[in-house]
């Protein structure tokens, strides 16, 4: 326990003092955490973290990088185009790479790379913590509700402690602390805020339980060992994955 908290507060104290700073650095680390997460996901796929599979991503994040720190963001759709359909061509003319592999691969592309992608995107932005405030905020609001209150499990399939009651103090609780935020931002479009803190804190819990749901399908506690006390870096970042792409859109259309 005395390891998790201390790996949790130097781990948080990091990323938000890298946030704090934005420019190359948060790039540049978010790059490192996306790459660690492909070499950890591509380990339980390809029982190699350097397999084909796993160099296509690192290309993949690696190219979506360039165009970011080059400011050629317009290559954007252009380079997701050329990382499917390398996919495709390989898929036809290497009879080493079935549809099985070429579909592992494209997932770890769209849930590892492209999520976290939205990381980078968002550098600089002060609608970057809001990230932060819903994955980290619906899970600690989820848990304390869950403890006092939880009767009802909500997937005990996949996640047997979580609870019905947690999720919706989660997703009342994030709910609560985005308004705040928003306050702080002087901005009042209270229905949008409501309706975005909603999905955002489901989404949340949907990128928890899919991380659980890979690690049960390989029987598995963590997804590596690099964060002592924590697991690996999807074990942490797995909220993470699907709220960055909620506010970065919702910021991008509503906001």
């Amino acid at each position: 326990m005395r390891k998790r908290v201390v790996t949790g507060v130097v781990g948080g104290a990091f990323i938000a003092y890298v946030t704090y700073l934005g420019g190359s650095i948060y790039d540049f680390v978010y790059f490192g955490i996306t790459c660690i997460a492909i070499f950890e996901i591509s380990r339980l796929f390809f029982k190699s973290g350097f397999d084909y599979g796993g160099l296509l991503n690192y290309f993949f994040a690696a190219s979506l990088f360039y165009i970011k720190i080059t400011n050629n963001l317009y290559y954007f759709k252009f380079i997701i185009f050329i990382f499917i359909a390398i996919n495709f061509m390989m898929f036809v003319f290497n009879k080493s790479i079935d549809i099985k592999k070429m579909s592992e691969i494209i997932f770890i592309g769209s849930y590892v790379v492209f999520f976290m992608y939205h990381m980078i995107l968002m550098n600089g932005s002060k609608y970057v913590w809001l990230v932060y405030i819903i994955a980290f905020g619906s899970d600690t609001f989820a848990y304390f509700t869950g403890k006092m209150f939880g009767r009802t499990k909500l997937y005990p399939q996949v996640s047997p402690n979580k609870t019905i009651e947690g999720a919706i103090g989660g997703i009342i609780g994030c709910t609560i602390i985005s308004i705040l935020y928003f306050n702080y931002l002087s901005i009042n479009k209270y229905i949008y805020i409501i309706i975005f803190s909603i999905c955002a804190s489901i989404f949340s819990m949907v990128g928890d339980l899919s991380a659980s749901k890979i690690k049960r399908e390989f029987a598995l506690k963590d997804f590596g060992h690099f964060l002592p006390g924590h697991g690996g870096i999807l074990d942490r970042f797995d909220s993470v994955l699907f709220v960055a792409p909620v506010v970065y859109y919702f910021i991008s259309y509503f906001i």
